[in-house]
């Protein structure tokens, strides 16, 4: 039997052994917290627990005998099951901007929230207005929240987080602020080609801004750019008011109209159908003025400036100005025009009845002895013999004159 490498005495060993004891009981419980006892994980169940008793509550809705709906009482019954035994794991998303996307790799930049955030269905109902345009598993949360989206420890993660509105809002102190959070955004959106300008219809809140009108534009900008409102003033700006004159455009569907609004009105809304302001006034070109007037109202006029210039994009002309924008319209008023000639074509048969009818009626009087409009019209036949050496003049007067006896007759029948 080999003797101990190291000759310790009873004076060392003792210590040597609490400390070995110590460095496993640390490592145990290190390796405890970092798999059982981990924030995220109490967070998840937590979210599952309170998502079961939803789920319960609900279930009992759809399982009513008068009331429910076996096929999705069906689905939340299995969706229930599955709570009872969660997988409990890290759930992250991979965001595009960064790294290798073009050659097929989603980049480096991860956003874990949705580990702790895990009801999906609570975080749509508490963004009502963005979830719609920011999809989760596209933009994930840091885009508009930041903090550290790769971290997964409760402090760290919210470090340096916009946790509501107000505190989004108080990081907007230069138009720059508000740049760079559009081009973060253009550069997470999976369609290609989009730029700063493509999202400066959105607020540093990730919610739409509001259009503030032009006579609130106006107000400001006679005085300090006058040459740039009366350009304006003198252009072709009012062309709703040529539409809502326009055949089709009265006769048409709302569906119809819609394709007008897109681009003769300030502010249209594709979703719900409504506009802010009739005809191309400044918000339709220079994108909502919510920004513009904050910055506009603390004095922070070359702010305001700026914001317009980095943003600004020809693609802003081309989605109304482009080759056969109207096209729509051709087979509206073709449509429009063949019912009119049908109509035209069938007033032309009724007087053709009704004329029809007249000349019957004239016949009828003429077989019953009265004297009626054909008959000044009507020929002669003239015995040749009767009228030798008249010229062909004279026939003609012949035929068309009549003896004063029948002259009241054929005035009586006439007017009557």
């Amino acid at each position: 039997m080999l003797p101990f490498p190291i000759n310790l005495s009873i004076k060392w060993l003792i210590p040597f052994l609490v400390f070995s004891c110590g460095l496993v009981a640390v490592s145990l419980i290190w390796v405890f917290r970092e798999t059982w006892r981990v924030d995220w994980k109490i967070d998840q169940k937590r979210e599952f627990v309170q998502m079961g008793k939803d789920m319960e509550s609900k279930l009992k809705i759809l399982e009513d005998p008068q009331w429910g709906d076996p096929k999705k009482a069906a689905l939340v019954r299995s969706n229930l099951e599955y709570l009872k035994r969660p997988q409990y794991q890290v759930k992250q998303i991979l965001l595009k901007g960064e790294g290798n996307w073009k050659q097929g790799t989603s980049g480096v930049r991860v956003d874990r929230c949705m580990t702790c955030h895990i009801n999906e269905d609570k975080l749509i109902k508490q963004h009502p207005y963005t979830a719609e345009d920011f999809p989760f598993d596209i933009y994930g949360c840091t885009a508009c929240h930041e903090g550290n989206g790769r971290a997964l420890k409760k402090e760290l993660a919210h470090e340096h987080l916009f946790k509501n509105k107000k505190d989004m809002y108080r990081r907007l102190v230069h138009p720059e602020d508000a740049i760079k959070f559009w081009k973060n955004l253009a550069g997470l959106s999976i369609q290609e080609g989009l730029d700063a300008s493509d999202f400066r219809y959105f607020n540093v809140t990730g919610e739409p801004q509001a259009y503030i009108g032009s006579t609130t534009c106006i107000k400001c900008h006679k005085k300090l750019t006058p040459y740039h409102v009366d350009f304006w003033a003198q252009s072709k700006f009012k062309t709703f008011e040529k539409v809502k004159t326009a055949k089709d455009f009265i006769e048409g569907d709302e569906d119809y109209r819609k394709q007008c609004y897109k681009c003769h009105t300030t502010g249209y809304n594709e979703k719900t159908g409504e506009f802010n302001e009739e005809n191309v006034t400044c918000e339709a070109c220079h994108g909502p003025g919510e920004l513009y007037a904050q910055f506009m109202s603390t004095g922070k006029l070359a702010a305001a400036a700026t914001l317009t210039r980095e943003t600004f994009s020809f693609k802003v002309c081309g989605r109304c100005h482009i080759p056969r924008n109207h096209e729509m319209r051709w087979s509206r008023l073709l449509a429009m025009e063949s019912k009119e000639l049908a109509d035209s074509l069938q007033e032309l048969e009724g007087i053709s009845k009704e004329l029809g009818e007249m000349v019957c009626n004239n016949k009828e009087k003429s077989a019953s002895g009265g004297v009626n409009l054909g008959y000044l019209l009507r020929e002669e036949k003239v015995k040749p013999e009767a009228h030798e050496g008249v010229s062909k003049s004279q026939k003609i007067d012949e035929k068309v004159l009549k003896p004063e006896a029948n002259r009241d007759q054929i005035e009586i029948s006439t007017k009557g």
